[in-house]
């Protein structure tokens, strides 16, 4: 609880300062900026998950009219950069920002992930409300380990986006955790 607070306390100063994190999320690199700047922020930060989308998964999204975005993350090359907060020791690797998944008006928000590696799952927070386990962590791949939609992640976007395509076990992407 500590730590998720110590995040969100993060993400308002960066907010209220009017760090790069806000006025650009689609481009900013809040862990490297962090850890090259030489000040506290590179001390809060314990790394970063790199998330690449498959290109399967991207052409679906893409074809449905979805769009997704960062929200207080960064880019590394083409992934998308999670800050990681917490003690990753206690096997869970908290981060802060996430994505907006987004057709039309229609909206989804899913933040402030949690990798329990005990049960091998990824969680996050569904429209900044409730959290939930989006994906299961699979095999280690090249691009880093699979991660495929758990049913109840599956359920949500095919209700919030109207549509059927999404299925348990689709691999949406590939997650690479680096931890300094």
């Amino acid at each position: 609880m500590r730590n998720r607070m110590i995040a969100a306390a993060v993400a308002l100063g960066m907010a209220l300062a009017g760090g790069a994190a806000v006025a650009a999320p689609a481009t900013a690199a809040p862990v490297s900026a962090a850890a090259s700047n030489g000040k506290a922020w590179g001390n809060f930060f314990k790394g970063r998950t790199d998330l690449t989308l498959d290109p399967a998964a991207a052409a679906a999204l893409t074809s449905l009219g979805v769009k997704v975005k960062p929200v207080f993350a960064g880019r590394t090359g083409s992934a998308i950069s999670f800050a990681i907060v917490g003690d990753p020791s206690d096997g869970t690797i908290e981060h802060i920002g996430g994505l907006v998944l987004q057709a039309g008006h229609t909206r989804l928000y899913l933040t402030n992930y949690t990798i329990d590696l005990n049960r091998g799952v990824l969680s996050g927070l569904v429209n900044f409300g409730k959290r939930a386990d989006l994906f299961t962590i699979g095999a280690a791949t090249p691009q880093g380990v699979t991660l495929a939609l758990t049913p109840g992640a599956a359920s949500v976007l095919n209700s919030t986006f109207g549509v059927t395509a999404f299925t348990p076990g689709l691999v949406i992407g590939y997650g690479n955790p680096v931890l300094r």
